[in-house]
């Protein structure tokens, strides 16, 4: 973990580093403003939990989103520290209640859909959101996105055929 002080080594794991499924940017810098991790089952919610909370910490990312088929989970980075333990849960909800889909969204769509749901958010659409998330999503989500850049946080594979 080369370039990191004695502290950071400390407080990070030493495993692969998430990459974002979607991430939201600072319209004049590449800074990132909120992080998403697209997750295709919640077979291991808690790891894709301590990835994206270690990327956060990282990244000095303040806002995050942990998507699977079944929930959405909305994070905030307190900056009280610069570990993990400072990224908070701070709303969880079904996914299809969030994105309004009409049945489950599988793995390889959830992305789409996701970044989709964001992209709206950014270009104005409003609608009503699940009252377990609605704080998170108009303090935190919201101005974060309004008048940023959504995009695919890597390249997105799918198969043919």
């Amino acid at each position: 973990m080369m370039g990191l002080n004695p502290v950071q080594r400390r407080c990070y794991p030493k495993h692969m580093p998430l990459q974002p499924s979607i991430v939201v940017t600072s319209p004049d810098s590449p800074k990132v403003l909120l992080v998403v991790n697209v997750q295709g089952s919640a077979a291991d919610v808690t790891g894709a939990e301590t990835d994206l909370k270690v990327y956060m910490a990282r990244m000095s990312c303040p806002v995050g989103m942990l998507v699977t088929p079944e929930q959405a989970r909305f994070y905030i980075n307190r900056f009280t520290d610069y570990t993990p333990q400072t990224v908070e849960l701070i709303g969880e909800c079904p996914t299809i209640d969030l994105l309004g889909a009409p049945e489950k969204v599988v793995e390889p769509y959830l992305e789409w859909f996701v970044q989709e749901w964001l992209e709206g958010l950014s270009g104005g659409a409003r609608r009503s959101w699940p009252s377990p998330v609605r704080e998170a999503i108009e303090f935190s989500v919201l101005p974060m996105v309004t008048g940023s850049h959504v995009r695919a946080g890597g390249p997105r594979w799918r198969r043919a055929g």
